[in-house]
């Protein structure tokens, strides 16, 4: 027997079948390109990726009644991905040291591409009552049982082909509000509020007879703004809108935002109106508890 027919035949060296299985777990299909299948493997990684990739589409999206399509495209995946992880049981061969290490480098960059989408779609949880009733905070009912806020998803990429309206409610971080007001109020850096927007770049905004109007005219559109009270009572240190003298144009850049309960809320009344570059995303649906789920207007 020459030395070609012994290379020839030389069994190949696999691991145990477990290890595909551990592998697939992190990276869809993986076992399956590595056992040879190729196309297999990419089949597995593409349909169940864009199967989750599509249910987090539609639970965050506003358009969509409900949220039965999401969890159908939920359930499904992870029907495929069991699937997936029964057949990934088989020998694969051995990797060296270099396949090992490129294997959990391209596991990172895949949970840093994840990362990235869902800063496009996240999620948050709302502690305080300053956007009630549309979004409910922490709260305590009068049998003393204690309430969590409401969950709720954001648009990170509602604005990226469109500007922010009057009536949209938005997530925003608080450091484009100037040192000395963040100071005064303690605000920390890097918190994030959800205020409604009342007034857009140009606008001309006052309150008379505690109504919201823009160049002396009453703010009817969207409905919601027409709806909104704003009490007599000012705060000692709120700085706009304080009267019906007290005009205010929104700069360039900037919106003016407000909390739905006027009564308590901290906002641009106070500390002024907040840059566009801060506003990180579009509140959409509410996604818990399930008896206030769903679009949020």
């Amino acid at each position: 027997m020459t030395n070609e027919d012994h290379n020839q035949t030389k069994p190949i060296k696999t691991h145990r079948p477990w290890v595909g299985v551990v592998l697939s777990f992190f990276i869809s299909g993986a076992s399956q390109f590595l056992a040879g299948d190729k196309l297999a493997g990419i089949g597995w990684f593409l349909v169940i990726g864009f199967l989750s990739l599509a249910g987090m589409f539609c639970l965050a999206s506003p358009s969509m009644p409900d949220d039965l399509p999401a969890f159908i495209l939920f359930a499904i995946a992870a029907l495929l991905w069991i699937i997936m992880l029964v057949k990934s049981c088989r020998p694969i061969p051995r990797l060296r040291w270099i396949s090992w290490v490129g294997f959990i480098f391209l596991f990172l960059i895949l949970e840093a591409c994840d990362f990235g989408v869902k800063k496009f779609i996240r999620p948050f949880k709302i502690p305080t009552a300053s956007m009630s009733p549309t979004i409910q905070g922490n709260r305590k009912l009068p049998d003393g049982t204690k309430i969590g806020g409401d969950h709720l998803f954001i648009e990170g990429y509602a604005y990226w082909f469109a500007k922010p309206q009057r009536g949209d409610i938005v997530v925003y971080k608080v450091d484009g509000i100037q040192e000395d007001k963040r100071e005064f109020y303690r605000l920390p850096s890097g918190e994030f509020y959800v205020k409604r927007i009342i007034g857009v770049p140009g606008d001309v905004l006052s309150v008379q007879n505690g109504h919201l109007y823009n160049r002396g005219r009453l703010l009817s559109e969207p409905e919601i703004l027409a709806k909104l009270e704003f009490s007599d009572y000012r705060f000692p240190s709120q700085t706009y809108l304080k009267n019906s003298t007290g005009d205010y144009t929104v700069p360039d850049g900037n919106y003016f935002v407000v909390g739905d309960d006027t009564t308590n809320s901290l906002d641009s009344r106070f500390y002024g109106p907040i840059s566009e570059k801060e506003i990180i995303g579009r509140v959409s649906k509410i996604y818990w508890p399930l008896s206030r789920a769903g679009k949020v207007k």
